[in-house]
């Protein structure tokens, strides 16, 4: 071998054993599958945070809930064992009572509302602020689509749901929504809704309709209904360990890519989801249907008096208000 070749072999070796020793792997958690439209936009963040620090940040994703619960491994996040962790709305109004203001029913009207809300500087401050009171950094938001009811029976109007006892998660909106819905309640576990289903012990659940296909409860249950009562979004929080190993410019690849997967979310969610159940009539024989929501939209509104009485969500409730052209 020529000295060339062998200073090139040399130089290899370096700057592979360079980048081996730079690398450094952060654990990041999650309860959503890989496949789903937001676990596909994680991945893609993930690789792109990868590629552009050159291995410095290196995510690595348990999905499935692998290490526990969204409320389980926030605390962990907190306490820096792990680097990240995403969470929704609902689990986050238990911890920052200012959030709940996002799971008001039919605080969103349609992706447009929504995306001009959630992208308001106001808003986002607003956000922020409550969230790092409670000692969490959130990266962002991914946007996880309008959220229907999944039923044993078809629901054609508000009444078909009375006495039907309807899972929903531990949020105090999302339980209080269902009793104003005429439904009964019954917050568990995101791993228990199959076999829930399955069984009979609930007879529907409350989530995006598209998990009649993705999650496969087109299997144990056949009726889907948009009522479209909120739509969710999934904070991505970083722990305080996190920030302070990185580096300023690797910190700031992270929020740069976060923040093109959160945009691009807003038209895939959708798509994906349209998609899913496309494929859940087709393959899994659901029925799929649309309501009229007025009814829905005025069992609610006594959830909005008791919001604007309640100073930690009066003020984010009155700029989202004034956004939307609301009284």
């Amino acid at each position: 071998m020529s000295n060339f070749k062998k200073s090139l072999l040399l130089a290899s070796i370096c700057l592979a054993f360079t980048t081996s020793a730079n690398s450094k792997v952060y654990k990041f958690a999650t309860n959503i599958p890989s496949d789903g439209a937001p676990g596909i936009l994680l991945q893609e963040f993930s690789d792109a945070v990868k590629d552009k620090t050159d291995g410095r940040v290196n995510f690595r994703i348990f999905w499935n809930g692998t290490l526990g619960s969204q409320s389980d491994y926030l605390q962990k996040v907190q306490s820096g064992v792990i680097s990240a962790g995403i969470t929704n709305t609902a689990t986050l109004e238990n911890i920052a009572p200012e959030m709940g203001v996002l799971n008001l029913p039919y605080i969103f009207r349609s992706l447009d509302e929504y995306s001009e809300t959630m992208y308001d500087d106001n808003v986002k401050a607003l956000i922020d602020k409550a969230l790092s009171e409670k000692g969490m950094n959130p990266l962002g938001f991914l946007s996880n689509g309008f959220r229907g009811i999944m039923t044993s029976k078809e629901i054609k109007t508000i009444d078909d749901l009375k006495g039907m006892k309807i899972r929903t998660m531990g949020s105090e909106n999302y339980i209080r929504m269902l009793e104003s819905f005429g439904a009964v309640p019954s917050p568990m576990a995101f791993s228990e809704v199959y076999p829930a289903l399955q069984q009979g012990v609930i007879d529907g659940a409350e989530g995006g309709v598209a998990a009649l296909w993705e999650i496969k409860y087109g299997e144990v249950t056949k009726y889907g209904t948009h009522t479209n009562h909120t739509r969710l979004s999934d904070y991505v929080i970083i722990s305080d360990k996190f920030k302070s190993k990185v580096s300023p410019e690797d910190l700031e690849i992270v929020y740069n890519e976060f923040d093109q997967v959160s945009k691009k979310s807003l038209s895939f969610v959708d798509n994906t989801q349209a998609e899913s159940e496309k494929i859940g009539i087709e393959k899994l024989g659901v029925t799929i249907n649309e309501v009229d929501i007025e009814p829905f939209v005025e069992a609610v509104q006594p959830m909005y008096q008791d919001a604007l009485k309640d100073p930690k969500k009066q003020e984010l409730l009155n700029v989202i208000f004034t956004l939307q052209g609301r009284s």
